[in-house]
């Protein structure tokens, strides 16, 4: 085998191996405690056969090593954990922005009604409403509307997988 063919082999492998959620589960709880007895890994991922297990830890073999009756992660295997980590928490970011996006008619409803109160209660105490007080908040509630838009654009634009939505 050539060594462009064994590197790409082990490229499929590793994304094969990567495909599966209880091997990803292992990775993770791997990764996240150093190094895991076989029981440990059991209790965590929640696989009631040690013949699964035990098929799953050895299908991760370029990724978990083991060492004196203890898994640990490779050097490559915390790349993949590195990038587990990443996805998990972009995938989370781009979920609160989305609820954020979907939130946004409502904030602009709420902070016009609050203008509103504030309009109507300076009404009220100045026994009138004076031109100039009406061109202030006019302004404000557009500005503060601005910089709601403004922020949540700007959200937006760090978002993991902006440029694909």
């Amino acid at each position: 085998m050539d060594k462009e063919a064994s590197k790409e082999s082990l490229e499929e492998s590793i994304f094969k191996t990567l495909s599966h959620q209880t091997r990803r589960d292992i990775l993770r709880f791997v990764g996240e405690e150093r190094q895991a007895s076989f029981t440990q890994i059991k209790n965590s991922v929640k696989v009631e056969d040690s013949a699964a297990l035990s098929y799953h830890i050895s299908t991760l073999g370029p990724l978990v090593i083991q060492k004196g009756g203890k898994y640990m992660l490779s050097a490559l295997g915390l790349d993949a954990y590195g990038l587990i980590c990443k996805t998990t928490v972009c995938a989370e970011t781009n979920s609160t922005l989305l609820f954020m996006r979907n939130k946004i008619p409502w904030v602009i409803i709420v902070n016009a009604v609050l203008w509103a109160l504030a309009l109507l209660l300076t009404s009220t105490f100045e026994n009138g409403l004076a031109i100039n007080t009406l061109a202030s908040f006019a302004a404000l509630w557009f500005a503060s509307n601005l910089i709601l838009y403004a922020l949540l654009r700007r959200l937006g634009e760090k978002s993991c997988f902006s440029g694909l939505t």
